[in-house]
């Protein structure tokens, strides 16, 4: 393979191991294609207990191409697909993670949802903004955590060849309940990519141990990513 040439001046460095690793991403041929946008986070947020939604899929996040748009903070995603049991995979997630990694009281998702319902029966055609605030006043909480899932498509093929990649899009949030204020929002959207057609992202491709990734673990990858932003006190 004929080595790329390479922009720039190259200073006491040998050009053979970029050569090898360019040549070792295109014989792989794939790499990820992405966005994970991170922080919106205040000081002093003045929580104790969060109450930890399940994660629910977008009501019409099952036709590719859709354009979704976020009730909470307003950011649109491409739906699509949606496995069956993304939302139970990506509650899972999101419990361990707040259960390993906070020192957050946790109010669990069963009784959120419980309180939720009995909203919903309550009063029609309440936003969401307000039924997560509502939720988390009955409860007692300082705060909610609450995540939709836009896109979760399986891929076609195996590790090493596919006829149709992953794709994956989320967002979560925090929203304080004194004050309704969203504190923190996270937002995941990726499709894999070859690294024929995205060569610049060959750091992320190898971080993430190469090959064709199953829905689950572009799911879990783009997850940690998110989390890294979130506020832990």
């Amino acid at each position: 393979m004929v080595c790329p040439k390479m922009p720039g001046t190259i200073h006491a460095v040998s050009v053979v191991p970029i050569c090898l690793a360019v040549a070792t991403l295109c014989i792989s041929g794939c790499s990820l294609k992405g966005e994970v946008a991170g922080p919106r986070i205040e000081e002093n947020l003045d929580i104790q207990s969060v109450v930890v939604m399940a994660f629910e899929a977008a009501p019409q996040g099952h036709d590719m191409g859709v354009s979704l748009r976020c009730p909470i903070c307003g950011a649109v995603f491409q739906g699509g697909p949606i496995k069956k049991g993304a939302d139970r995979y990506m509650t899972h997630q999101l419990k361990q993670w707040m259960k390993e990694n906070t020192s957050y009281a946790l109010i669990p998702s069963g009784t959120a949802q419980r309180v939720r319902s009995s909203l919903v029966s309550e009063e029609i055609g309440m936003s969401e903004h307000r039924l997560i605030v509502e939720t988390g006043r009955r409860l007692e909480a300082d705060a909610v955590m609450t995540g939709t899932i836009y896109r979760f498509r399986e891929r076609v093929g195996a590790a090493l060849s596919v006829d149709t990649p992953a794709s994956v899009a989320f967002d979560m949030h925090l929203v304080r309940v004194a004050d309704g204020r969203l504190i923190w929002v996270g937002h995941f959207d990726e499709t894999q990519h070859s690294l024929s057609e995205d060569l610049l992202r060959w750091r992320t491709f190898l971080k993430r141990g190469g090959g064709w990734l199953t829905a689950e673990a572009l799911a879990s990858y783009g997850f940690q990513e998110v989390m890294a932003t979130f506020p832990l006190h």
